[in-house]
C-alpha cells in the first residue's frame, strides 16, 4: 500500500514539473521563428493553462467513471508519447502557421495550440485522477486534494528552476523534450502491459539510432551550421555559408564576417557607426551596448589605435560564441562586460565620448533600453561633444514606422540633435535598419564632420541615407518606463519580409530548414502517439459506456 501512494505521488510530482519543462523548452521552440515579444509567450502561458483546465476537468470525469490506476498510467504515458513527439512535429506545426500567412500574433498561437497543448492536456489530468484515487473517504477529500496538488505545484516549481538554471544551458531542447517524455513513461510502465514496454523499447532504439539523432527542431540558418546551441537568452547559432559566417539569434541575423578579412564590415548598417568618432574626433572611449559578433568593436579596435572599446553584452553564451568563431581579439583595449546595458550605465560611474546601442531586434526589444529614463541615463554618460548612435529596425513610413518615430520622440527631449539615416537602399515603406545619431551639442553637424574625415564610403552611406523628411512627432508616443508599448509597436514589424544587405548584395534569411528531420522520423513517432492517444480514447469511451450500462 505504501509502495503504490509513491508511486501515485511521483506521478504526480513528475507531470506537474513535465508541464513546466514542456512550457519553457517549448519557447526555444517558437521563439527563433515567432521571437519572444509578450504576443509569443501570452500564447504559449494561454495555451498551456487552457490545456491544463480541461484536462483538470476531463481528469475528474474520467476518474468517477473509471477509477483504474492503470487507466493513470496509461494517461502518463500517453503524455510521455506526445511530450517525445514535440520536436519532431515543431517544424510541421510551424510551417502550417506560417503557410496560413499568420503574423507573429497569431502565428504563435495556432503553433503553440498544434504543439504543446496535446501533452499538457493529459498532463492536466492526473492530479485530479490522483485525488480519486488516494481518497478513500469523504471527509479525506480536501486534504487529499491539497496534498497532491501541493506536490504537484512542487514539481512545476521542480521544472521550473531545473529548466531554466540546468537543462537549457547544459543540454539541447530536443533532448530536454526526448528526456522528460521518456521518464514519463518509464514511470508509468510498471502496471501496464507488453504494448508499453515494446513501444518504450522501440522509441528508445529509435531515439539513440542515427536517424533518430539526425531529426532535430527547426532551425533558421542559412549555409552550414557550425554552432547550435541554447543560451539563457537566446536560441544561438552560427553558420557559414561561403566566405562568410553568420551569428543568428532568435533566427535573425545579428553578426556576419568574412573569413577571409576578420576585420571587414559585412553588415552595411555597422560601417555606419564609425560618424561617432566623425563628429567627435577627440574622442577616445567607445562603448558597445550589445556585443553579438563584435564586429563594430573590432573594426575600431583595428583602424583607431587611440580607441578604448567596452562591450555590454547580456548573453554570456553570445560572448564565448563571438570569442569562438569571430576572432575577437585578446586587446588590453577591449574590455567585455557580461551585463545588462541599462544595469551597467546605472552601475557605472564614468563617461564615455560615445555610445553605440546595437541591442534592438525585429522581433524583440527591451523596452527599459528604448524609454526617456534610459536616454537620460545614456546622456549622463557620455562626455561633453559626445554621441549616440542607435540600430533601429523598423520604415521611415507606413504602419511600421511607429517605433522609430516614437523613439525618435523619446531621444529629442533628451538630446537637441538628432539624425535619421537608412542604412539601406530599400523603399523607406519597408522594414529595414536605420541609424539614429543623437548629440549631446546642439551645433552638432553631421555632413560637415564628415568633410576630411576620409572615408569616401562613410561619406556616402551617410549622404544617400539620410532623412530630411521628418514628420509631426505630436502624433507619436514618448516612451517610458511607466508606459512602452512596444511589443504592439514592433508586431507589424514582425509580419514584414525582413532581409540585411550585406556589402556583396542581399542575404535574405530563407524559410524554414528543418534539421535532419525527415519522413520516416515522422512516421515512427507518428504511429507511436497515435496508438497510444487511440488507446487512452478507447479506455474512456469503455468507461462511459459502462457507466451508461450500470
Amino acid at each position: 500500500m505504501r509502495l503504490r501512494r509513491l508511486r501515485l505521488l511521483a506521478l504526480v510530482f513528475l507531470s506537474g514539473s513535465a508541464v513546466m519543462v514542456i512550457e519553457l523548452a517549448g519557447s526555444r521552440l517558437l521563439t527563433p521563428i515567432f521571437g519572444s515579444s509578450v504576443f509569443v509567450w501570452g500564447s504559449i502561458i494561454g495555451v498551456v493553462l487552457t490545456s491544463l483546465a480541461i484536462g483538470y476537468y476531463l481528469g475528474g470525469r474520467l476518474s468517477d467513471l473509471r477509477p483504474d490506476p492503470r487507466l493513470l498510467d496509461t494517461i502518463v504515458f500517453t503524455g510521455g508519447v506526445l511530450a517525445v513527439s514535440i520536436p519532431f512535429f515543431s517544424p510541421v506545426g510551424i510551417e502550417v502557421a506560417l503557410s496560413a500567412g499568420l503574423e507573429e500574433r497569431w502565428g504563435a498561437l495556432v503553433a503553440c495550440l498544434v504543439l504543446l497543448a496535446p501533452a499538457n492536456l493529459l498532463l492536466g489530468m492526473v492530479s485530479p485522477f490522483a485525488v480519486k484515487l488516494a481518497t478513500k473517504e469523504l471527509k479525506e477529500l480536501g486534504t487529499s486534494a491539497g496534498y497532491l496538488y501541493a506536490i504537484s505545484t512542487l514539481g512545476s516549481i521542480f521544472g521550473t528552476f531545473g529548466t531554466v538554471f540546468i537543462f537549457i544551458p547544459a543540454v539541447d531542447v530536443r533532448t530536454i523534450f526526448l528526456g522528460v517524455g521518456l521518464v514519463l513513461m518509464v514511470a508509468s510502465l510498471l502496471r501496464l502491459g507488453s504494448a508499453s514496454k515494446a513501444t518504450f523499447a522501440l522509441l528508445l532504439i529509435f531515439l539513440i539510432s542515427p536517424l533518430g539523432l539526425m531529426s532535430n527542431q527547426v532551425v533558421v540558418a542559412s549555409g552550414e551550421v557550425v554552432e547550435l546551441r541554447e543560451t539563457p537568452y537566446n536560441s544561438l547559432v552560427v553558420a557559414r555559408n561561403g566566405d562568410l559566417q553568420i551569428l543568428y539569434l532568435n533566427g535573425l541575423p545579428h553578426s556576419g564576417m568574412s573569413l577571409e578579412d576578420p576585420y571587414d564590415l559585412v553588415f552595411r548598417y555597422t560601417k555606419l557607426f564609425e560618424v561617432v568618432l566623425a563628429i567627435n574626433r577627440g574622442g577616445e572611449s567607445v562603448l558597445f551596448i550589445g556585443g553579438g559578433g563584435f564586429s563594430g568593436p573590432k573594426y575600431f579596435l583595428k583602424n583607431f589605435p587611440n580607441i578604448i572599446v567596452e562591450v555590454v553584452e547580456i548573453d554570456p553564451v553570445v560572448i564565448e560564441a563571438a570569442k569562438s568563431y569571430f576572432n575577437v581579439p585578446d586587446d588590453p583595449r577591449l574590455v567585455i562586460h557580461n551585463d545588462d546595458g541599462r544595469v551597467f550605465l546605472q552601475r557605472v560611474d564614468r563617461q564615455f565620448d560615445a555610445i553605440i546601442i546595437d541591442a534592438y531586434a525585429k522581433t524583440y526589444v527591451p523596452y527599459h533600453m528604448l524609454t526617456l529614463e534610459f536616454f537620460r541615463l545614456v546622456r549622463d554618460r557620455l562626455e561633453r561633444g559626445g554621441v549616440v548612435v542607435s540600430n533601429m529596425i523598423a520604415s521611415v513610413t507606413g504602419d511600421t514606422s511607429e517605433i522609430l518615430w516614437s523613439t525618435v520622440k523619446t531621444m529629442s527631449l533628451v538630446f537637441p540633435k538628432i539624425y535619421v539615416v537608412k542604412a539601406s537602399e530599400q523603399a523607406a515603406p519597408l522594414v529595414q535598419n536605420i541609424i539614429l545619431v543623437a548629440c549631446v551639442e546642439k551645433d552638432c553637424d553631421l555632413l560637415g564632420s564628415l568633410e576630411g574625415w576620409g572615408n569616401k564610403e562613410l561619406e556616402s552611406l551617410v549622404v544617400n541615407g539620410l532623412w530630411s523628411r521628418i514628420p509631426d512627432l505630436s502624433e507619436y508616443k514618448v516612451l517610458t518606463d511607466n508606459y512602452s508599448p512596444v511589443e504592439s509597436m514592433i508586431n507589424p514589424v514582425t509580419g514584414r519580409p525582413y532581409s540585411v544587405e550585406l556589402e556583396r548584395g542581399e542575404y535574405s534569411i530563407p524559410a524554414l530548414l528543418m534539421g535532419g528531420s525527415n519522413s520516416l522520423a515522422l512516421v515512427v513517432i507518428a504511429l507511436a502517439a497515435a496508438y497510444w492517444v487511440g488507446s487512452l480514447i478507447t479506455g474512456a469511451s469503455g468507461a462511459v459506456a459502462y457507466r451508461r450500462g450500470g
